[in-house]
């Protein structure tokens, strides 16, 4: 195989060595020759602890590709569920990510309880995390316990008075601070987290974004600084500020940087660092390889439903009594037939009705046509982003699925709120 440093000048090949080549090899985000391995992002942390003038995070949005996007939040367990169906489908699947919406580190219950039933469930898997940093030092110790030997850090300077313009404020110590004293406590934590997740014998890939007018002209000295601090690979990323997307920078008219803005400061830091540049900048709740269409947009596309019935051309049965589901892709234009996926009966009696029920199966649909559902099968839909409808009980599928198919912005937002309850 070749070396990661292929791309790099021949000054900075000493950063890697042949037993971090080894731990590298099947991480896409760390070599650009592991490109063939899949990765999923598990989006189970909902809060963050500071505020970027770049960050809009959206729970609901399918049709953009960036960090801090996800079409809806999972619960732990649920997260698992997902894990076990993507490995069924994708034999390369090497590597299990928490990166939002929120900061993984913010949320330490739901991503450590997550992390754990990944690693109870598949040992061999890479388990990493990104965060702020904000909150790291505090818990390096439980994610080497844990075997987390990927990190990511975003770490946009180490000067208080430019942290200031990018973040209007932290939650440190159960208290708010702004300006100054926000930009000082944030980078002394970071940087006393990138330290020792370091000395823990983690690779700590920090992230950077390039902000014309704000942080340029300071990459060379934040390079250098998060190498003498550990850091193993810089990734230096664009500012993405299009107004629609309700960003600070992006409502303030910040301009996003040039390709040649982005080569010079990559130029800059890698008499430093080795630098990734291959970032697709994935959203929350990536899936698949990183140059594949189902990493980005392109997978949540569809508006896909399941419907459950015997077969016929109506929709005649409890969710709870399927042994078949019909799966189809909507948009406003086009009603397309997917597959049929057979499914356990999980309903035997009415004393058994609540038992967990086969959402795996239908983890990639938006929501479930039946006749009837029991209470628990149906919040654990709606925890899964699943949204449950009787409302079309004993019609036509044909009819059903027009109506939906017509109706899709409305019931994407519906479909929202029944999750967020």
């Amino acid at each position: 195989m070749e070396s990661l440093t292929h791309s790099v000048p021949s000054n900075v090949t000493h950063f890697i060595g042949q037993s971090t080549q080894e731990r590298i090899a099947q991480h896409p985000c760390y070599s650009k020759n592991a490109s063939q391995y899949a990765r999923i992002h598990l989006p189970v942390a909902p809060a963050c602890n500071i505020q970027c003038n770049y960050c809009n995070r959206k729970f609901d949005c399918s049709n953009e590709s960036r960090p801090g996007v996800a079409s809806h939040l999972l619960q732990p367990m649920d997260a698992l569920t997902r894990f076990h169906v993507i490995k069924q489908r994708m034999d390369n699947l090497t590597v299990v990510g928490i990166a939002g919406p929120g900061d993984a580190l913010a949320n330490p219950k739901q991503t450590f309880q997550t992390l754990k039933l990944i690693k109870e469930a598949d040992p061999k898997v890479q388990l990493c995390i990104s965060t702020n940093g904000l909150a790291l030092a505090s818990y390096v110790e439980e994610l080497a316990a844990l075997g987390v030997n990927h990190l990511t850090i975003t770490i946009n300077t180490v000067d208080p008075q430019i942290a200031a313009k990018i973040y209007p404020w932290i939650f440190w110590e159960h208290k708010r601070f702004k300006g100054l004293e926000a930009g000082k406590i944030l980078i002394e934590q970071q940087l006393k987290g990138l330290k020792l997740a370091s000395a823990a014998n983690m690779l700590v890939k920090v992230n950077t974004v390039l902000i014309p007018g704000v942080n340029d002209h300071h990459i060379q000295t934040l390079s250098q600084t998060l190498k003498e601090y550990g850091g193993f690979i810089h990734n230096i990323m664009p500012l993405i500020a299009q107004p629609e997307h309700g960003t600070f920078y992006g409502l303030n008219h910040y301009q996003e940087p040039s390709v040649d803005e982005l080569a010079l400061a990559r130029e800059s830091s890698v008499l430093h660092m080795p630098q990734m540049t291959h970032c697709q900048q994935c959203r929350a709740d990536a899936v698949g390889t990183i140059d594949s269409p189902c990493s980005s947009k392109t997978e949540q596309a569809n508006y896909r439903v399941a419907v459950a019935n015997t077969g016929s051309e109506v929709i005649d049965t409890h969710f709870g009594h399927a042994t078949q589901l019909s799966i189809y892709d909507l948009t406003p234009n086009e009603i397309r037939f997917v597959e049929t996926r057979n499914i356990d009966k999980y309903c035997h009696g009415e004393s058994h009705c609540d038992q967990i029920s086969p959402i795996e199966a239908i983890h990639d649909c938006k929501e479930l046509l039946c006749t009837r559902i029991g209470h628990t099968p149906w919040q654990q839909l709606e925890r899964a982003g699943i949204r449950p409808n009787v409302d079309f009980a004993f019609m036509s599928s044909e009819q059903a699925l027009k109506v939906l198919a017509q109706n899709i912005e409305y019931t994407e937002q519906h479909a929202v709120k029944v999750e967020r309850g």
